[in-house]
C-alpha cells in the first residue's frame, strides 16, 4: 500500500518538475529575445509576468485532468491506508489453549 502511494507522489512531483521546467526554459528563451529586441527593465518583467500566467493556464489545461487523476487516487490510496490501518491497530485480543492471538 505504502508502495503504491509513493508511486503515486512521484508520479505527481514528477510531472510537476516536467511542467515548472518547461515553464523555465520557455522564461530563459521569451528573456533572451525580449532583451535583444531592447525591451529591458519592468516592461520586461510585466510581460514576462503575463507569459507566466498563460503558461501556467496552458499547463493546468494540457496537465489538469492527469493532475486530478493522479491526487484523487494518491487520496484515495490514502484514505484506504489510513482506515486499514486503524482497522489493524484495533485487533482484538483472543485467549486460545496454545496462546495469545489477535483477530
Amino acid at each position: 500500500m505504502q508502495s503504491i502511494l509513493d508511486t503515486l507522489w512521484g508520479l505527481i512531483l514528477g510531472l510537476l518538475g516536467v511542467v515548472v521546467a518547461g515553464v523555465a526554459i520557455i522564461e530563459v528563451m521569451a528573456r533572451s529575445v525580449l532583451s535583444s529586441l531592447g525591451i529591458q527593465g519592468q516592461i520586461q518583467t510585466v510581460l514576462l509576468f503575463l507569459l507566466l500566467g498563460g503558461l501556467i493556464l496552458g499547463a493546468f489545461r494540457v496537465f489538469g485532468k492527469l493532475f486530478a487523476v493522479l491526487l484523487v487516487a494518491a487520496f484515495s490510496v490514502y484514505f484506504v491506508h489510513v482506515v486499514f490501518g486503524v482497522l489493524s491497530d484495533a485487533l482484538i485480543p483472543v485467549q486460545t489453549s496454545s496462546a495469545t492471538t489477535d483477530i
